[in-house]
C-alpha cells in the first residue's frame, strides 16, 4: 500500500505540474545574453535544508559581483534564515515558515522581479512554486520533465560527477553572469564573535591541545556511524590527550547526548545551545570537525576548517567538502570503518594542520 500511495502522489504531482504548464506556458525565452544593465532586482529560491542553503552561498556574491548595484532577494526555510544574517550580498532575507505558506506567498506576489533563479537540480514543487509565483520576468532552472515549461533559460540535467556549488554556478553562467565566486563565505557580527570567545574560555579546559568537535548525530539514523564507534574515538582522544572534544548535538539529540556522555570518564564538553553562526564561528575556531555526512559538514568548507566525514549515503563528488582540508571516509550498507581508521585520520589531519600553522 505504502509503494502504491508513494506512486500515486507523484502522478498526482506531475498531472498536477502538467496543468500548471497547460496555464502558465507560452511566454517566449529572452535573448541571450541577457542585458544584465536592465536587471534591477534578483530573487534566489532554496527553501531547503541547512547544507543546500550553505552551497548556495557563492551565488549571490556571484550576482552582486556581476550585476553591481542590484537588488538581491534569498527565499530560504525560516530555520535557515539566521545563516545569512550579515551577508552584505544579500539585500533581503524571505523566510518560508511551512505552517504560513501564505505569507511567503504574498511577500513574493508583492515584489517586480527581473531575474529569478531556481538552484534545485532535482525537481522540487516547493521550490518551482515560489518562482512561479514571484511573476519574474526571466526564470533560470534546471530543465526537469514536471517544470520544462517555467524557465525561460534552462540548463540541461547531466551525469556529470560535479559538486553542488558548481551545479548551482552553472545556472548564473548559463544566463550570463560572468564574475563567479567558487567558495561559500559566512559572516559574523561582534556579538557572536564575543559569544564564542566567552564560550571557548569558559569551557575549553586543555587550550593548549588541539581543539575537535565531534557531532554524532544524523537526521536520518540509518545514515550515521556507530554510536559506540563515536564514544570510541572521543574516548580514546580525551584519554591520550590528544585533542580538547566538544560534543555537538542538534536540535532534538538531547537524549542521544545524554547516552553519549552517561559514564564517560573524562568526558567531552556538553555545548549550551548556539545559533547556526555561532556554531560555524566555533568551527572555524576549532581545529578538526568530526561528523557524518551532515549540513554541519559544510560548515567546514564555509570557515574553511578541516573536516573528517563518514559517508554511509550520498555522493561524494556532489556533496563533499568543499575547498577545504579534508578525508572522506565511506561506510556502504555495512559496518566496516573501523575506530583504529577514524583515529588514525584524525591524527593525521591535526598532524596537517599543525604543519600549516608552523609554515605560517
Amino acid at each position: 500500500m505504502g509503494v502504491i500511495s508513494s506512486k500515486s502522489k507523484k502522478c498526482a504531482k506531475n498531472a498536477l505540474w502538467g496543468v500548471l504548464g497547460f496555464l502558465f506556458a507560452g511566454r517566449r525565452p529572452p535573448e541571450l545574453p541577457l542585458d544584465l544593465e536592465s536587471v534591477k532586482s534578483v530573487l534566489v529560491v532554496r527553501p531547503d535544508r541547512l547544507g543546500d542553503v550553505i552551497l548556495s552561498l557563492p551565488v549571490y556574491e556571484s550576482i552582486k559581483l556581476s550585476i553591481p548595484g542590484v537588488h538581491l532577494t534569498a527565499l530560504v526555510d525560516k530555520s535557515n534564515a539566521g545563516l545569512l544574517a550579515d551577508n552584505p550580498n544579500i539585500d533581503r532575507i524571505l523566510q518560508w515558515d511551512r505552517k504560513r505558506p501564505w505569507k511567503t506567498l504574498r511577500a513574493l506576489r508583492r515584489k517586480n522581479f527581473d531575474l529569478a533563479f531556481t538552484l534545485n537540480k532535482t525537481f522540487s514543487a516547493t521550490a518551482s512554486l515560489f518562482t512561479l509565483v514571484s511573476g519574474a520576468a526571466c526564470r533560470v532552472g534546471y530543465r526537469q520533465p514536471q517544470n520544462a515549461w517555467m524557465h525561460e533559460i534552462q540548463v540541461a540535467v547531466d551525469k556529470q560527477p560535479r559538486h553542488e556549488i558548481e551545479n548551482n554556478l552553472e545556472l548564473l553562467k548559463a544566463a550570463g553572469l560572468r564574475k563567479i565566486a567558487q567558495n561559500p563565505e559566512l559572516y559574523f557580527n561582534e556579538k557572536e564573535a564575543r559569544k564564542i570567545s566567552a564560550l571557548l574560555a569558559a569551557k575549553n579546559r586543555h587550550p593548549d591541545r588541539p581543539l575537535v568537535l565531534i557531532k554524532p548525530g544524523s537526521r536520518v539514523p540509518e545514515w550515521g556511524w556507530r554510536l559506540d564507534k563515536f564514544q570510541a574515538v572521543t574516548k580514546h582522544l580525551l584519554k591520550t590527550q590528544t585533542a580538547e572534544v566538544f560534543l555537538i548535538s542538534g536540535p532534538g539529540e538531547e537524549t542521544m547526548t545524554d547516552q553519549f556522555i552517561h559514564g564517560m570518564e573524562p568526558a567531552p564538553v556538553r555545548l549550551p545551545a548556539l545559533s547556526i553562526k555561532e556554531l560555524a564561528l566555533l568551527i572555524q575556531k576549532s581545529d578538526l570537525l568530526v561528523c557524518n555526512h551532515t549540513g554541519i559538514m559544510h560548515l567546514a568548507s564555509a570557515v574553511q576548517t578541516p573536516v573528517l566525514a563518514i559517508f554511509k549515503h550520498g555522493e561524494i563528488a556532489r556533496w563533499g567538502p568543499y575547498n577545504t582540508t579534508s578525508i572522506i571516509l565511506e561506510e556502504r550498507n555495512s559496518n566496516s570503518l573501523s575506530t583504529e581508521n577514524v583515529v588514525e585520520s584524525i591524527d593525521r589531519l591535526l598532524k596537517r594542520e599543525e604543519n600549516r600553522v608552523e609554515e605560517k
